[in-house]
């Protein structure tokens, strides 16, 4: 696209440090932070600007550079110590302008030349056995025709280096106008910088109901005034636009009235706690609810967010919020605290998203039932779930949230809900078992040298009913399956043990060798390790067990899991009755690639590692030189 668009004549004026945005010729963007003479330059009256990179590994320095005249470090710009760069003015490139020829230049013409003449591509495919097969390509016309910038309701401008809008914005506003049936526009990974200018483009286009501006560091609004220009929009992305005050997301609400989906991940929005959301003296409109009233979808995921109580209960109160995305905080517990008019808290949420979090326990889960509405829950690298298997915190996640329709994105299937909450009753009346039987306490008993009494074991239970809320009603629940259990448990046998429960699975190879052939039914016990499971898919299908990669999947679940331990059972992945396992076979060829691809990876990350601390030494020896130089000269004048 660059060579399309004619590059913006760069002056001292033009470039505002903190604000504008720059990029290479490479397509890395930076932030100028300096613009001025550099000390270290050979001309002293020559400017320069100072970048900032995005990427902290694509400058030289610091923003410091030794001064030619003193000898001294002089810091014209702080940043990392590989993030910065000086750029004469005739190598700065400030981005383009958003124009109809760009716009245009985004789709290709009815009448250009085919790319699939006959239907055929100008590329082959080579198969296993080292053919060339030609690669078809039909419906290119009909597609073409359906892909014209008249037609097409949404455009995609990401990543073309737009800064501003059309200078003269009155000129091109008859052919924009051609344009006016644009629903949606997305902005994502340009350089603009300045919200005046992100006003000024989409007042161009009347009818939008999805913006994206995600990575342009906008910054927050300040003193700028949206307007009325954008009832229509339903749903903005605002990821990673530096914004870092709540008050800027408050000011979009009360601008955009009919806004259903809201995206602020990589924001920082910790200030939302000063924030009351329900004061006496705000009135309706100024409250967040009634700024967000129709809001359905809001990511705030790596917003700084780090209380649950401070900072998620703000949107408590919002009528339509089906949709929470918290992903990313160090969030620790759940706190749901009922409103003072007994009203219900997030009435209408259905889905929340808490990966990347700090939860630890399931106890700082079980607030969530307080929601009566959640059907679905996405909890995964937590803390938590990093020290369970996937199977284990599905399991419990199902026994211990009732309410729940999906876990992680998979459905949850009545046959499941039922074996993970006897599962989880087995669990904690074997614990109950153990205490009750003093074995627990003799344990604790041993350690601390003190002797157990009566009130200890109802104080231990107490605790265990505590820990396990749901206990009581799912024992209710299954309460004749759980008395067979334990009548079972009487004897000496292990037949109580759900761990060692018999379930059905369809072993099927996906092997290129084998995939013809008819799939294995087993019954196999939930203890049994994948290993054993390898080894039987090696004399049934013959596919080498180190070469093999087998994967799960559940009853009406498309996407499948890997079972990707030995040493694990079917029980720690959540095997269940039912389940289907895929055996594929690896590609040594590919491996090989992969292999060397990681190996070529890991020498470059070295290499740069290597360079980031040469540079790191070059700067400590010119700080000695410096120093030494400097009180030479002050013993000289002494």
């Amino acid at each position: 696209q660059k060579s399309m668009q004619t590059m913006t004549t760069v002056t001292p004026s033009s470039l505002r440090p903190n604000i504008t945005r720059v990029r290479d010729t490479s397509g890395f963007i930076g932030t100028v932070l300096f613009v001025g003479p550099v000390a270290s330059a050979k001309s002293q009256t020559e400017i320069y600007a100072g970048i900032a990179w995005d990427d902290v590994t694509r400058g030289k320095h610091d923003g410091s550079v030794i001064s030619k005249s003193t000898n001294q470090i002089v810091r014209h710009f702080k940043c990392g110590p590989t993030q910065g760069s000086f750029l004469r003015l005739s190598k700065v490139d400030v981005g383009v302008e958003l124009t109809p020829q760009l716009m245009r230049s985004r789709y290709v013409r009815p009448d250009a030349e085919l790319i699939a003449p006959d239907n055929l591509l100008p590329h082959v495919a080579r198969t296993s056995s080292g053919r060339d097969k030609p690669i078809e390509f039909w419906g290119e016309v009909k597609l073409r025709n359906r892909q014209q910038l008249e037609v097409v309701e949404e455009i995609s401008l990401r990543m073309l280096g737009i800064s501003k809008p059309p200078p003269d914005v009155a000129l091109v506003l008859e052919e924009i106008a051609e344009f006016n049936h644009l629903r949606g526009i997305d902005l994502a990974g340009n350089l603009l910088s300045d919200w005046e200018d992100v006003l000024k483009i989409l007042r161009l286009f009347p009818n939008l109901h999805n913006i994206s501006l995600a990575s342009n560091r906008i910054n927050d609004l300040g003193s700028v005034a949206l307007g009325t220009s954008f009832l229509n929009v339903k749903s903005l992305n605002l990821n990673n636009c530096n914004i870092s005050t709540f008050q800027t997301i408050a000011s979009i609400g009360a601008a955009i009235p009919h806004l259903e989906e809201l995206c602020v991940a990589h924001c920082d929005l910790a200030d939302i706690e000063s924030f009351d959301s329900r004061s006496e003296n705000s009135d309706e409109e100024n409250r967040l609810e009634g700024l967000f009233q129709n809001l359905v979808l809001l990511d705030l995921s790596n917003c700084q967010l780090t209380s649950w109580q401070r900072h998620i209960m703000k949107f408590r109160n919002l009528p339509r919020l089906e949709s929470l995305i918290v992903n990313d905080n160090t969030i620790d517990c759940i706190e749901v605290v009922t409103n003072g008019d007994h009203s219900a808290v997030f009435p209408n949420l259905t889905s929340l998203q808490l990966a990347g979090t700090t939860i630890s326990t399931w106890t700082a889960l079980d607030q969530l039932n307080s929601i009566p509405s959640l059907r679905s829950l996405r909890l995964r690298n937590t803390p938590l779930t990093n020290t369970l298997g996937v199977g284990e915190v599905r399991s419990t996640a199902i026994a211990r949230l009732p309410s729940l329709e999906f876990f992680n994105a998979s459905p949850i299937t009545n046959r499941e809900r039922v074996e993970a909450e006897r599962r989880y009753v087995s669990t904690v009346s074997r614990e109950l078992l153990l205490i009750s039987s003093g074995v627990i306490l003799a344990a604790e008993r041993d350690t601390d040298g003190g002797e157990s009494t009566g009130d200890d074991d109802s104080a231990k239970q107490a605790q265990m009913f505590a820990k396990h809320p749901q206990f009581k009603i799912l024992l209710e629940k299954h309460k004749d399956t759980m008395l067979s259990l334990a009548n079972a448990g009487c004897g000496s046998s292990n037949q109580g043990n759900i761990g060692e429960e018999i379930i059905n699975v369809t072993i099927r190879s996906m092997a290129a060798a084998s995939c013809d052939m008819e799939p294995l039914r087993k019954r196999l016990p939930r203890s049994l390790k994948v290993g054993r499971i390898k080894t039987m898919c090696a004399k049934y299908f013959r596919v080498d067990i180190d070469l093999q990669m087998l994967h799960f999947r559940a009853e009406g679940d498309p996407f499948p899991s890997e079972l990707d331990d030995a040493d694990h059972s079917l029980f720690y992945y959540g095997v269940n009755d039912g389940a289907e396992i895929l055996v594929n076979e690896i590609d040594v060829e590919a491996l090989e690639r992969e292999k060397a691809r990681e190996l070529e990876d890991h020498s470059r990350r070295v290499k740069e590692q290597e360079q980031h601390v040469t540079v790191l030494q070059s700067m400590k020896k010119n700080d000695q030189r410096i120093n030494t130089l400097a009180a030479e000269m002050a013993q000289t004048r002494v």
